[in-house]
């Protein structure tokens, strides 16, 4: 058995830092315990919050070179401010980074079940188009919200809020595109009110409303900025 701490100091840690160890620790245990094979699933414990930049270097790293863990400190003071920028120069060159636990497990595959509508929008009841009748989307169909929640000085993250009322798009595909452009963690998650938004990891948010416009047409004027609390059209 583990000692009293395990709980409460050593798995927020593992999930955290080493979560495919956790995983494997925890089909030990059950195996241990008669409870099933290794492939029953687990159900891992979420993260309380999203790796730190020091974190995220460290697990890249970790994955495609290990000999350069030690010179983490050094490379995000070196890029300090332009974290973005090297995360993308790193994914160029080595492959894609892996995806942060703290925003693994909210992925759906169900979007078409998705609910219409951003908070405090009025968007109205939608039907099913086909042909050319799905092509004739007006204004008040589609609205995407971005923001920014900066966590610390290194930590931001960029939420984008409506996608789902973009038509014919899937927001699994939409997050996939984020995580590539920005070369980072990117997430379908539950927003309150039981709507879905997408996480994206990093302070993006002109980049986003331009992507959103270009990559995925939507009219500029359907896409918010959210600017201290005003919601800004993006064009």
């Amino acid at each position: 058995s583990y000692g009293p701490d395990y709980e409460s100091h050593c798995v927020p840690w593992l999930v955290k830092t080493h979560p495919e160890f956790h995983t494997y620790l925890k089909k030990l245990r059950k195996q241990a315990d008669g409870g099933g094979d290794d492939d029953d699933e687990i159900e891992d414990v979420k993260p309380s919050e999203p790796w730190s930049m020091e974190e995220r270097l460290t697990q890249f790293y970790k994955k495609y070179q290990p000999e350069k863990i030690n010179d983490v400190s050094k490379m995000l003071e070196k890029y300090a401010g332009n974290e973005d920028k090297l995360f993308a120069a790193l994914a160029k060159k080595y492959g894609p980074e892996l995806e942060d636990p703290y925003y693994a497990d909210s992925d759906s595959d169900d979007d078409n079940n998705l609910e219409d509508g951003v908070a405090s929008m009025s968007i109205g009841d939608k039907k099913k188009r086909r042909g050319a009748a799905a092509k004739q989307v007006t204004a008040s169909d589609t609205r995407v919200i971005i923001q920014v929640a900066k966590r610390t000085k290194r930590k931001a993250v960029t939420t984008v809020i409506g996608m789902d009322t973009v038509p014919g798009l899937k927001l699994k595909e939409a997050s996939k595109a984020f995580s590539k452009r920005f070369a980072g963690s990117s997430s379908v998650k539950d927003a309150p009110g039981g709507k879905k938004e997408i996480i994206i990891q990093g302070d993006h948010m002109d980049a986003v409303a331009q992507m959103v416009v270009d990559k995925f047409k939507v009219a500029g004027d359907c896409v918010f900025m959210d600017i201290e609390g005003e919601f800004v059209p993006y064009k």
